[in-house]
């Protein structure tokens, strides 16, 4: 396995340690503010900025991608790659039917428990020790063996904003299966990919994409950002992501495709799907 060099990874702790010195800071200034706001070197490591308002756009935009799609007060969510909580946040006081976030980052999940939980018991938040070269070389389970925590058909709305363009096909089709198997009978799955297709491959191919996307998978199912780091960023072939969703009794209701392909930052392409019990 190909490994990042020694000077990436010197530069990258130097600028953890940076980040890390400004927290402190920041909670004196903002010590009589009442907002949630998690501490600033996890906002760098999430959203690339100091700036609040990167989070609070965050908060606000996840909050609107389950709203237009239905969510309601009552509904129980799952949110898969639940970072340092802006989906949670964004939904204390309008969501009183239950909120769990599973996340990989274990600092991330130790604020939220911290700092969400105690005030309302209704959101809680879990550790997955999944391995990913990207996000945690020592974790003890694949991604293509989890099972979540949860009885079937516990959640009428689950949430996986840029987790599928950090995965690999096994993973992607082990955790379809999962959704389908939680997923109560009238629920809704959103989920953002980066999906190739014979337009956005042509942007890819031309270096106009926001990510390069330049290494073939041994499957063939994907591409790569990086060769030596393959979950950093992942594109799936729109055949592969459509022909999964039917083998696990997933129907595609609804799909806003992005412009990530064309160099626009963040659009990733978003499927809304439901379950087709036959």
């Amino acid at each position: 396995m190909q490994r990042r060099p020694m000077w990436r990874r010197l530069a990258s702790r130097a600028r953890n340690a940076a980040y890390r010195m400004v927290t402190p800071v920041e909670r004196i200034v903002r010590w009589r503010s009442g907002a949630l706001l998690p501490p600033a070197h996890l906002r760098v490591y999430y959203y690339r900025t100091l700036d609040p308002a990167a989070f609070t756009h965050a908060c606000e935009r996840a909050r609107t991608e389950l709203t237009i799609h239905g969510l309601r007060p009552e509904h129980r969510v799952l949110d898969i790659g639940s970072g340092i909580g802006n989906l949670a946040i964004s939904l204390v006081g309008y969501l009183t039917g239950g909120y769990d976030g599973v996340e990989i980052h274990a600092e991330a999940v130790a604020w939220c428990q911290r700092a969400i939980t105690p005030g309302h018991p209704h959101f809680r938040f879990h550790r997955a020790d999944l391995a990913s070269r990207a996000y945690n070389p020592r974790g003890l389970v694949p991604p293509s063996a989890y099972r979540f925590p949860f009885p079937d058909h516990s959640f009428d709305f689950i949430f996986l904003a840029s987790v599928f363009t950090h995965m690999l096909p096994d993973s992607v089709e082990h955790y379809l299966h999962e959704i389908s198997r939680l997923l109560a009978p009238d629920g809704v799955c959103v989920a953002s990919y980066f999906l190739l297709n014979d337009e956005t491959r042509a942007g890819v191919d031309s270096g106009d994409s926001f990510i390069s996307f330049g290494v073939q998978h041994p499957s063939g199912l994907c591409r790569l950002h990086d060769a030596a780091i393959p979950e950093a960023a992942v594109a799936f072939e729109e055949t592969f992501v459509q022909r999964i969703h039917r083998q696990v009794d997933l129907r595609i209701r609804d799909m806003r495709r992005g412009n990530w392909w064309t160099g626009k930052a963040d659009d990733q392409d978003v499927l809304a799907v439901v379950p087709d019990r036959k």
